[in-house]
């Protein structure tokens, strides 16, 4: 006999969840962190209204640090390279409707072949996209997880 599995999650905007676990599906997302000056490029969630890095889900068919350049450039119009992954965190989130199981990946990231001043805010995903200076990041307006990302990212700990 086959047990009833469910997950409680929640969604994009904290409201908590039950969904069937045969409906769950696997969402890989890769971010970028890029340091310039000392200060952290961050963008502003539509969606959510959160800071967070530029990034998002990757594609079947690419490695995570190929989708992590593909979204920074989408939603920044900035040309990076992927360098060391910084931190790895997982968990359930709906978006939408539906249930993910989350993962999401964060590489340190370095400009090429761009200047910081060809950054554009993609209108369809963000809201604003702003250099913030290490002594004045918005923590209390980042999720959880990426202030985790940051702090291993700040330091030099990997994972």
């Amino acid at each position: 006999m086959k047990a009833d599995l469910s997950i409680t999650c929640p969604d994009l905007f904290g409201h908590i969840a039950t969904y069937q676990a045969e409906t769950v599906r696997f969402r890989p997302a890769a971010y970028g962190m890029l340091e310039h000056d000392h200060a952290i490029l961050l963008a502003q969630s539509r969606f959510t209204g959160l800071w967070d890095f530029p990034g998002g889900g990757v594609e079947p068919h690419e490695l995570l640090s190929d989708g992590m350049i593909r979204e920074f450039r989408e939603e920044t119009k900035l040309q990076v390279v992927a360098e060391e992954l910084i931190h790895v965190a997982e968990a359930y989130i709906a978006m939408f409707g539906r249930p993910f199981h989350s993962l999401r990946f964060y590489y340190r990231c370095r400009l090429e072949l761009s200047d910081i001043a060809d950054a554009q805010a993609d209108p369809k995903e963000l809201k604003d996209l702003r250099w913030w200076r290490l002594d004045d990041l918005p923590q209390q307006e980042m999720h959880p997880t990426d202030w985790v990302a940051l702090t291993r990212f700040l330091t030099g700990a990997n994972h």
